[in-house]
């Protein structure tokens, strides 16, 4: 018995040797691609999933990848929340607009099209897009008394509307490429906020 479970074990290691994971990971100070370093080389467009919620924009998303992979670039930074206000992914806590969302599936398929490993930033610290002044508003809405946009990072009933909005995320079947977010190797890191900031506590201990 421990001798078929050494060699299946041997079998599924020689096949994601044979295949590769396609995932990145870390090894010391340096990112790995299938046991070889990988270097980032990349560029912020925060604006993919906005433009990809509109059918007739996706060539623009497209094109902004193509060009990217031809001139060396491997990886891509952008927004994956939009919470509230005009055309969100996120209209109230737990509530997305399936449109936006398509739109985010789109540039995760595009980018695995050619190559690109994206950052994919959960939240913002400014009001644009929503931010955490959206999630502060959508408790005090719920009776919370709040006092600071800051108590985005203390006060439980946010926390829980953030929890799920990355759960959700995480959790999004890709209706382009079949794959789970979580799973997609595409997707080389989750940023949690964009530019985090806590003012009322300089230390950073509170965002911590």
């Amino acid at each position: 018995m421990k001798q078929h479970l050494c060699v299946i074990v041997f079998l599924i290691y020689l096949a994601v040797v044979a295949n590769g994971d396609m995932f990145i990971r870390s090894r010391g100070v340096h990112f790995m691609l299938n046991g070889s370093p990988f270097y980032a080389n990349g560029f912020n467009a925060y604006w993919l999933m906005y433009q990809a919620s509109d059918p007739s924009q996706r060539p623009k998303v497209s094109a902004a990848f193509r060009q990217a992979a031809a001139h060396g670039l491997t990886v891509a930074r952008t927004w994956a929340f939009s919470d509230g206000g005009y055309r969100p992914l996120q209209y109230y806590p737990g509530s997305y607009n399936q449109q936006m969302f398509k739109g985010l599936d789109f540039v995760v398929a595009e980018a695995r099209r050619y190559g690109i490993k994206l950052i994919l930033s959960l939240a913002n610290n400014y009001v644009n897009f929503g931010g955490k002044k959206q999630y502060v508003n959508w408790a005090r809405s719920r009776g919370q008394y709040l006092t600071s946009d800051d108590d985005f990072f203390t006060n439980s009933v946010v926390k829980g509307f953030y929890k799920n909005h990355i759960r959700t995320v995480l959790n999004r079947y890709n209706t382009i490429t079949g794959v789970l977010y979580k799973n997609d190797p595409t997707i080389m890191a989750w940023e949690l906020m964009n530019e985090p900031r806590c003012t009322s506590d300089p230390s950073g201990r509170t965002i911590q």
